[in-house]
């Protein structure tokens, strides 16, 4: 592990506690699932949910103390963080450019910041604000705002904003100066209820959106009819962002508390993966590729955990598709028998997946997995582990496509609050992305150069 890159921005006070600021907790939620709420809102919910995940908590001790404690989300900054510094964000969020620099998105009291490196991520000299203040930003690690650089240069900024409920408006905004400025942002779609939003840009330059789209279930619900969580909807841009096409719902019945994942196959399309509500109350992952004509393919199911939980892990997958065209998944379960990190591939565009084989160790609750692939034949997967003291990232490499995996290695470690651990590659160098409570924002190269 080489040429760690910390950004300083601000020192932390030390008597800054990164479990300080969470309001009271009112419905019980973990790591294994989050009763259709997030950690700091409330959904209404039927009583027989919460008796159920009542019943059900006795059994999920370990990760419970895990995702209830410092460890796995940053929690809303305490008085103590009161100024724009970006170690009081809950997420922040790196994109690499021509010639080292570095954007890194981020929020602190429902306004969007965007601090700018020259130096390839080892010092942010500049940080601007990008937005007004918002009624509440959807900012909480699973679901977190969006950058992504564009074919022509240009940056484009995507982001929910939602009521207390978690009812969410998806919005847009362009800058054409490197991230000086931007424009105003914009709606999605004239309506709410859309959250998770997923930008992808493709090598034809095409910008892909997909998000989690309620309108399907307003429109049952209005008829009495039953339906399951989200929809999947995708929209499409071909003049960067400025218009977009398509806006429509795709596939049904995604959980809807749970992040999307996105890559880009070796025929230059997109595939997106989610965790799907399958048969009764199953909630395992399934993906499928966006066509260019803004449909969906088949419907892949990654793997039969057989997951059955009427609720929310709150737990979204990764995602990665290499040169060759194999497929790789990472996901978190709680399925019995099963371990709760697991990794399988596909050679065949996703109509078969390996055995899904376990990540991470199981006494360290392991969670937030991430997997990355675009060098050569290798493939990055990290997680989080939690001692019940210390949260650390782990890292694997694999130089065959994943067949074989490296010894782990503990890439970084913080005693307080985190960000989920992102990868990101820039040419041929891997990058860990983390940002701690405590520490700051971590850039960390983790292949030699």
């Amino acid at each position: 592990m080489t040429s760690k890159k910390t950004m300083n921005l601000h020192p932390l006070s030390k008597h800054l506690a990164a479990g300080q600021g969470n309001p009271p907790r009112q419905v019980l939620e973990s790591g294994v699932f989050a009763m259709k709420r997030n950690f700091f809102g409330v959904w209404m919910l039927p009583l027989f949910r919460f008796l159920f995940c009542t019943a059900l908590i006795a059994c999920l001790q370990p990760v419970l103390a895990h995702e209830h404690g410092k460890s796995d989300a940053m929690p809303v900054a305490s008085s103590a963080c009161a100024q724009a510094l970006v170690h009081c964000a809950r997420s922040a969020t790196p994109v690499f450019g021509p010639e080292g620099k570095v954007w890194l998105l981020w929020s602190h009291e429902d306004r969007l910041h965007l601090s700018t490196s020259l130096d390839g991520g080892s010092n942010f000299s500049v940080t601007t604000v990008i937005s007004e203040k918002m009624p509440v930003l959807d900012d909480n690690s699973e679901a977190r705002p969006k950058l992504v650089l564009l074919s022509d240069g240009s940056l484009l900024a995507a982001v929910t904003q939602r009521d207390s409920h978690y009812v969410g408006r998806l919005l847009t905004a362009r800058s054409v100066d490197g991230g000086q400025t931007f424009t105003p942002f914009k709606p999605m779609l004239g309506g709410v209820g859309q959250r998770f939003e997923t930008p992808l840009v493709l090598p034809s330059g095409r910008l892909v959106m997909a998000w989690l789209d309620w309108r399907n279930q307003a429109a049952a619900k209005a008829k009495g009819q039953a339906y399951k969580d989200s929809g999947i909807a995708v929209a499409w841009s071909d003049d960067n962002g400025q218009t977009f096409q398509g806006k429509s719902i795709l596939a049904d019945y995604s959980c809807d508390c749970c992040r999307m994942a996105a890559a880009v196959d070796r025929d230059g399309l997109a595939v997106f993966a989610w965790r799907h509500v399958f048969e009764g109350t199953t909630r395992d992952h399934a993906a499928a590729k966006l066509n260019d004509n803004g449909t969906f393919g088949p419907l892949r199911r990654i793997a039969v955990d057989d997951w059955k939980i009427d609720a929310c892990p709150r737990h979204g997958p990764s995602l990665a598709i290499g040169p060759d065209g194999t497929w790789h998944a990472t996901w978190f379960t709680g399925a019995a028998g099963k371990s709760a990190l697991q990794y399988a591939r596909s050679m065949d565009q996703g109509a078969t997946f390996s055995t899904p084989e376990a990540i991470g160790n199981p006494a360290k609750s392991p969670a937030r997995p991430q997997v990355l692939a675009g060098v050569g034949n290798s493939v990055w997967r990290a997680w989080k582990e939690f001692d019940g003291h210390v949260t650390t990232v782990n890292v694997q490499r694999s130089a065959d496509n994943g067949l074989h995996w490296e010894a782990i290695s503990e890439a970084a470690r913080t005693n307080g609050a985190s960000d989920h651990p992102l990868l990101v590659y820039s040419g041929d160098s891997v990058y860990l992305s983390w940002l701690t409570r405590d520490e700051g924002y971590r850039l960390k190269r983790l292949n030699k150069p």
